[in-house]
């Protein structure tokens, strides 16, 4: 005799189970169903995708499996619009109970994955190991014990520890079929099933089942003589009567539970178990009424299983057709929407491509106006900066013009220390002169329109050498160069060059007076980026002075700025920011930022 096998469908009773039953109960036909969709409000999708389950559940009990899945697709739909992951759920796992009248133990697994991955993400217990029994429930019809024992263990201490103990009961008698050769284990496990559900009965045909299987097991005990080789106890004992007597008590108590639930299948089921007992037993007579009353059950039911499966069998030939459609129906969806994707591009192209017309047209017209602007004030610039010009160049040629006319009327009009100063002023006006003519050829070729840097990696070493050799002959002044030479940055050498000479030269031209002058070069990196400055003990910079470093329309000459301004443009148009910043032991550093590559090898 083999034990039964039987397993749980698949209860709603998340959230909304409530809901849901007291909907069924206050519309008990389908018809009142649908009239109460109907009438739900638009601004009330929950309610309706809720009416929409418990109307699928109303053709599921009628076997109506295609009308069920169409009202749970429906549901779903609507769950998914609202993004209300509860009544998802809830679709999923009705939809995974017919998955299980069709035996489509893929589809069914789907469903249940996809609802236990919900409630996890909600952190529902009680959900979670719901999910988790029906799924070792699956595993099992499908003879996978190690899968459905995995699912077990992970669902009941889950069910413990939210006290749900019945589920834990029906796991326990699922277990024991598992552990089909081990007959202790599976009476163990029945009779753990057996105390909760004697405490605490439910409606359910699953106790008569957990009892005739306990008296099942008994009699297999026997008539294999296995219990000769255990151990004996009060849970198996080494009398061979003692054990009859046990086997004999769990069938009759499940006859009986069946009879008082009218449940003429387990009464004939466990009435053909009597009989084979009675038959090992030797009363001939009894095992013949029982195993009759097997017989004529069997007969009845074998008769209302063969109209069920037929109607199964159409359930799952309108469910395929029905999914034909819908994939035809998909199909025939994403062509038209391709279709009418293709013509939206189109004409979002068009109307891309006169926008962009429209937007360059626009633009030229502001760059032209901007030209225009830019024209009319390099114009008044120059004006002025040759104005500047003419005076800055044209001091230092007058004192010369004036010193030879001198020499020729006059030649012994001077003395000859009266002779070497006027020389030596003479030559510094004509060093200044040449400085500011190189410095305006400079400044004139970075107004040039199409004059750009040439970007190259330049150590910071090369740069200091050639301040070094620049200034080698500046004698009063103690030059001091520190930091990182190794590093490299990322610019126009011969720009940065004539940055770093101009600040020199101006950090020089302060110090003409001081005794003990000093001037620091100093190089770091931090942060991505290099870092130049350069500081001097002598008296500062004037405000007026710093002006021309920031401010494009302060004014400039030789002596007021000129040099700041070509910094200023130079630094611009090599992407160098510049900075005046305190720095102790002197008046104060400019501070060059730049961009680093990386650090020189060696």
């Amino acid at each position: 005799m083999i034990v039964k096998r039987f397993f749980l469908l698949i209860f709603l009773y998340d959230s909304l189970g409530a809901s849901f039953t007291a909907l069924a109960q206050d519309n008990k036909s389908i018809d009142s169903l649908k009239e109460t969709i109907n009438h739900v409000a638009p601004n009330r999708p929950e309610k309706k995708a809720a009416l929409y389950i418990a109307l699928g559940k109303q053709y599921y009990n009628r076997t109506n499996y295609l009308d069920a899945v169409n009202s749970y697709e429906i549901g779903l739909s609507i769950a998914e619009k609202i993004n209300n992951d509860t009544l998802m759920a809830s679709c999923y796992l009705e939809l995974g109970r017919v998955q299980l009248q069709q035996h489509n133990f893929s589809k069914q697994t789907e469903y249940d994955f996809k609802a236990l991955e919900i409630y996890q993400k909600k952190h529902d217990r009680a959900h979670v190991a719901f999910v988790l029994k029906s799924l070792g429930d699956c595993y099992l019809q499908h003879h996978d014990s190690l899968n459905a024992q995995k699912y077990y263990q992970a669902a009941l201490p889950i069910f413990f520890q939210t006290n749900d103990l019945k589920n834990a009961a029906g796991i326990y008698m699922n277990q024991a079929i598992i552990a089909t050769p081990n007959h202790r284990k599976r009476i163990e496990l029945g009779l753990k099933a057996k105390k909760i559900w004697d405490a605490d009965p439910v409606e359910s045909t699953l106790p008569i089942i957990n009892t005739g299987n306990i008296g099942i097991v008994y009699l297999e005990l026997v008539k294999s003589k296995a219990y000769q080789v255990m151990l004996h106890d009060t849970l198996i004992s080494g009398n061979e009567g003692e054990n009859l007597k046990k086997a004999e008590y769990y069938l009759q108590s499940a006859i009986q539970m069946s009879q008082s639930k009218n449940d003429a299948e387990d009464v004939g089921y466990y009435s053909g178990a009597m009989a084979e007992l009675q038959e090992y037993k030797g009363d001939f007579k009894k095992a013949y009424y029982n195993i009759r009353k097997y017989y004529e059950t069997q007969d009845s039911i074998y008769s209302q299983e063969n109209k069920n499966k037929i109607a199964t069998l159409e359930s799952r030939n309108e469910i395929n057709k029905k999914d034909q459609e819908i994939r035809q129906q998909k199909a025939t969806a994403q062509r038209n929407s391709l279709i009418l994707l293709s013509g939206l591009l189109i004409i979002g192209a068009i109307g891309f491509l006169y926008y962009r017309l429209s937007t360059i047209r626009k633009q030229k017209n502001e760059e032209l106006t901007k030209l225009n602007t830019e024209l009319d004030e390099a114009n008044k610039v120059k004006a002025k900066f040759f104005g500047i010009l003419s005076h800055d160049l044209r001091s230092p040629v007058a004192n010369l013009m004036n010193f030879l006319q001198l020499q020729k009327l006059k030649p012994g009009l001077l003395n000859e220390q009266q002779v070497a100063e006027r020389e030596n002023k003479i030559s510094l006006s004509a060093k200044s002169l040449l400085e500011t003519m190189e410095a305006m050829l400079l400044w004139s070729k970075g107004q040039m329109e199409h004059f750009k840097p040439s970007v190259s990696a330049v150590p910071v070493k090369l740069l200091f050498d050639y301040l070094q050799q620049f200034f080698a002959g500046t004698e009063h002044i103690a030059f001091i160069f520190s930091g990182d030479e190794n590093l490299i940055v990322q610019t126009d050498e011969n720009f940065l060059k004539t940055i770093m000479q101009n600040l020199t030269a101006n950090a020089i031209q302060a110090l003409h007076q001081k005794t003990d002058a000093q001037i620091s070069w100093k190089a770091w990196q931090k942060e991505g980026k290099i870092y130049l400055s350069i500081s001097d003990n002598g008296p500062g910079i004037s405000e007026q002075q710093l002006k021309a470093l920031y401010d494009e329309t302060a004014s400039i000459g030789a002596k007021h700025g000129l040099g700041l301004h070509i910094i200023r443009d130079l630094a611009k148009a090599i992407g160098c920011s510049i900075t005046l910043k305190p720095e102790p032991g002197f008046s104060s550093a400019f501070v060059l930022a730049l961009n680093a590559t990386q650090i020189m090898e060696g």
